[in-house]
């Protein structure tokens, strides 16, 4: 992957991660229902896409293979991941779950503390204080079954096995046989694979080079991308394609971006991850304490909510990145795998 390519994934995690917290601090907003609607047909899927990609760019940057990688140990492919994605999964959850009786009565769902509560919280992730949160397990059991496939199926790398697998995967996805099984989000691991493998596979085949034209692009997957959602009605497979032409308007974008050398996210990048992490708590003080107390319009509490939710989580970012090698910096860290 070429320097361009480096700003251009960095790019999708920043724009992806800005849409995550616009779609948060809109959320229950009726009048933003339309652009609700727009960011979440695509954006979860889009960040399955980069951790795909990114799975097998990083070991073509370490020039292995994937079936090569060491999975256990320190060093091991399932310990980075416990840390990137469950440590943190499990520190934050236990910080809100213990904090959120305080704003219970501001709050739209209500918790009582009690081990069965807290227990249900972590193994059921939608069923977490921090509802968006279902996807750092759900992750973590992709990244599990993509490493262990590989490893297991590597004497079958051919072609004509990796068409079978992506058929299977998206018959897997239209028809979820996992539908309801909501203990650690098996259904969302079933319907979010596709993107993910789409991912790994788009950067096997180099695709986001190849991809030509990035305004005419951009401007037609931008225009079918509002069809999607205001125009064409309901039918089988129709969330998988406007999810994968909003990937690929995210990419044209981003390709524009690059093209043009701007640079007015580049601060924000490495950050996306942190912002995810932490931008739960000042989009709560701003939507339901903020907004209650004040009694402000939702678009004034929605602007706080954003600004707030991207930028008081990028300086704790900042924070971490400049003390993590030495005292509380270290530990919180660790904690939170940034």
């Amino acid at each position: 992957m070429d320097r361009d390519n480096n700003v251009l994934v960095s790019f999708l995690q920043a724009f992806g991660i800005i849409l995550v917290v616009i779609g948060h601090a809109y959320y229950g907003d009726t009048k933003a229902s339309w652009t609700y609607a727009w960011i979440y047909s695509f954006h979860m899927p889009l960040f399955m896409f980069i951790s795909g990609y990114l799975l097998q760019y990083s070991a073509e940057r370490k020039k292995i293979t994937l079936s090569s990688m060491p999975l256990y140990g320190s060093k091991g492919f399932i310990w980075k991941k416990v840390k990137r994605l469950l440590i943190p999964y499990f520190t934050i959850s236990t910080i809100a779950f213990s904090l959120k009786p305080l704003f219970n009565r501001f709050a739209i769902r209500q918790v009582d503390i009690s081990f069965a509560d807290y227990f249900r919280m972590l193994v059921y992730p939608w069923d977490n204080v921090i509802i968006f949160f279902w996807f750092l397990p759900t992750l973590f059991l992709i990244f599990m079954l993509v490493i262990y496939g590989v490893h297991f199926l590597k004497e079958m790398d051919k072609p004509v096995f990796h068409v079978c697998l992506l058929i299977f995967c998206l018959l897997l996805h239209l028809f979820n046989p996992l539908q309801g099984i909501f203990i650690l989000n098996l259904q969302g691991v079933t319907d979010y694979l596709i993107y993910f493998l789409l991912g790994y596979y788009g950067c096997r085949t180099h695709i986001v080079e190849q991809l030509r034209y990035p305004i005419g692009g951009f401007v037609l997957t931008c225009l079918l991308s509002v069809c999607f959602v205001v125009e064409i009605p309901d039918f089988k497979g129709k969330e998988l394609l406007t999810a994968i032409n909003g990937i690929f308007m995210s990419i044209f974008l981003g390709k524009i971006y690059t093209a043009n050398n701007w640079k007015f996210f580049h601060h924000l990048f490495g950050a996306s991850y942190a912002i995810y992490l932490f931008s739960w708590f000042p989009q709560v003080l701003s939507l339901q304490v903020f907004l209650r107390l004040t009694h402000a319009p939702y678009w004034a509490g929605g602007i706080l909510a954003t600004v707030t939710g991207v930028y008081l989580p990028f300086l704790i970012y900042k924070w971490i990145i400049t003390h993590k090698q030495k005292g509380w910096g270290s530990t919180i860290a660790f904690l939170t795998g940034v």
